[in-house]
This record gives structure tokens, C-alpha cells and sequence, in this order.
């Protein structure tokens, strides 16, 4: 009688851990984490899943793969990626390979690399951080044991400056430290001679493009005209054209810009979605600052040839 019991007791427990396994809650289940689409007001995307709404803390530079089933974006200083399984969504997993206090994250079509920007910070003395080197391009690859150390990107972008977005293509659009925007072609498997994008800025100073997949138009922030440096910036939207030119930049509007900092677009591979930051500070401290991802519906802001 005792062995039967002790056969059931464990039966038991064999099952219920088999139960725990098989009925635990995924992290969120559904395209773009189980969130209720947005409309042409920009809202907080998955609060409480991503964006943590508490004051003083922070995430950035959403960004999602071609598929939709891989997400990356910064958290604290460090790179995170969720991906959709037959079970939901998989909790946030910090890239380990990649160091802290980088910028400006975003994943390549296939979702098998992770770009960022990297300017070398290390601790000082005084126990701050110091930028041992100007910013450059990395990468990490995908691999059967996990994501590879950072390899910078080269040459191509010798002359860049801030945040940069990648197209369905795999290339990569960028501010210059020449002036204006530019694009990396991908061919051969690496990225060609950068050329200057033909556009006319006017008073505005761009930075950080967002491209669309199909390389449609982009979006990008600036202070806005007459703010002190430093202050808020807008997103500003420009299209470009049949002849290979852009349209004058247009400040996207109140559905989207606030008297905070609205950084870093992100454009869905369907172009329907802008996925960018809203920010209370540039310095993003534990202490001072906050900053949340916030997605809207781009059918509003887009004439029909552009969706």
C-alpha cells in the first residue's frame, strides 16, 4: 500500500510539473504583442509588456523585423530581443554581446543581425562615463550559438553622425557629418561608396532617418525652428519623388509631437505603422528622465501613393 502511494504521490507531481510547463502564461500572444492597433494619435506601445509608463524609466528605438516576429529596443543602457514562438511571445532577453550605453538598435529584414551605434564608453576615476571614441556602426550576427561580438561596419560610414535606419534591402540611411542625409547601397554582401541624398533642408536639423522599407520616404527629428539647441524636437516627414528627388520636409503635427523629444521613427514593413521614442530628456537619467516607444497609424500622414 505505502509503494502504491508512493507511485501516485509522484505521478502526481510528474503531471503537475507537466501542467505548470504546458499551461504557463506566455509573455503575450499575437502580431505586434497582442496590441490593439493605434490610429493617427500616437500612443504608448505595449505598456507594461515593453514600455515601462513609471517616471524615470526608459525605453527606446523600438524596431521590428520584416516579418513582424522579432522586436528590439533598448532598455536601461542595453539591447533587448522578444520573438514569436508557436507559444507567444518570448520574455525581453538582454543582448549580452553587445555593451552598455549604446544607441539607436534596429534589426535587419531577416532579423538575423542587430545594428547600433557604439562610441566606446568607459568608466572614469571619478566613477563616469567617457567617450573614448567618436560614433561608430556595428553589428551583430545571428548564429547557432547565439549573437556574435559586435564587428564594426566600415568605411562606408567613416563620416556619420547620429541615428540611422535600415531598408528592406539592407541599406543603410544616415546623417553625414558632410552635411545632409546619406545612403550606403548593400551590394556584393557589404555596403558600397555612400551618396548624398538630394534634398532641401532649409532651417531644419536633421537627424536620425527613419527609412521606409521600400525607400518611399523617411522621418526624421529636428529642433523645432526657434527652440533653443538642446530643447524639444519634432518628427518631420518627406517623400520622395518619381524623380529621385525629396519634398520639403512637413512637421508631422500634434498627433504625434509634443512639447517633449520625439526621436528615432521606425517604419513597419507593411508601412503602416511608425513605431519612435517620446522622451522628457537627451540624457535619459534613472533620476531625471523618462522616454517611452509609441506607435501610430501612418494612413493619415501619407498620400495614397506612398502607403
Amino acid at each position: 500500500m505505502k509503494q502504491t502511494m508512493k507511485t501516485i504521490v509522484w505521478l502526481v507531481a510528474f503531471l503537475g510539473i507537466g501542467t505548470i510547463d504546458v499551461f504557463a502564461e506566455p509573455f503575450a500572444v499575437g502580431p505586434y504583442l497582442g496590441q490593439i492597433p493605434p490610429g493617427p494619435i500616437a500612443q504608448v506601445f505595449a505598456p507594461g509588456l515593453i514600455s515601462d509608463t513609471r517616471p524615470h524609466r526608459w525605453e527606446i528605438h523600438g524596431h521590428f523585423s520584416s516579418d513582424g516576429n522579432t522586436f528590439c529596443f533598448r532598455r536601461l543602457g542595453y539591447i533587448y530581443i522578444t520573438e514569436n514562438t508557436d507559444q507567444g511571445w518570448t520574455t525581453p532577453e538582454r543582448i549580452k554581446s553587445i555593451p552598455y550605453r549604446t544607441w539607436s538598435c534596429c534589426l535587419s529584414p531577416d532579423a538575423n543581425s542587430i545594428y547600433y551605434m557604439d562610441q566606446h564608453i568607459t568608466r572614469s576615476i571619478q566613477n563616469s562615463y567617457v567617450a573614448s571614441k567618436p560614433w561608430t556602426y556595428h553589428r551583430c550576427l545571428r548564429t547557432s550559438q547565439g549573437w556574435s561580438l559586435p564587428e564594426e561596419l566600415g568605411p562606408s560610414f567613416s563620416s556619420a553622425r547620429g541615428g540611422f535606419s535600415v531598408s528592406a534591402d539592407n541599406s543603410i540611411y544616415f546623417k553625414s557629418k558632410r552635411g545632409g542625409f546619406w545612403v550606403a547601397p548593400f551590394v556584393g554582401n557589404t555596403w558600397s561608396e555612400a551618396r548624398k541624398i538630394p534634398m532641401e533642408m532649409g532651417n531644419l536639423r536633421g537627424c536620425h532617418p527613419g527609412v521606409a522599407p521600400d525607400g518611399s520616404f523617411l522621418v526624421f527629428y529636428s529642433i523645432r525652428p526657434g527652440a533653443m539647441t538642446g530643447t524639444e524636437t519634432d518628427l518631420y516627414l518627406t517623400l520622395r519623388q518619381p524623380d529621385g528627388t525629396w519634398t520639403k520636409p512637413r512637421n508631422m503635427g500634434p498627433g504625434i509631437n509634443t512639447g517633449y523629444h520625439e526621436i528615432g521613427a521606425r517604419i513597419s514593413a507593411d508601412k503602416k505603422y511608425m513605431f519612435f521614442t517620446r522622451s522628457t530628456g537627451w540624457n535619459l537619467n534613472r533620476a531625471t528622465d523618462t522616454a517611452d516607444i509609441y506607435w501610430v497609424e501612418l494612413k493619415e500622414y501619407l498620400p495614397e501613393s506612398h502607403r
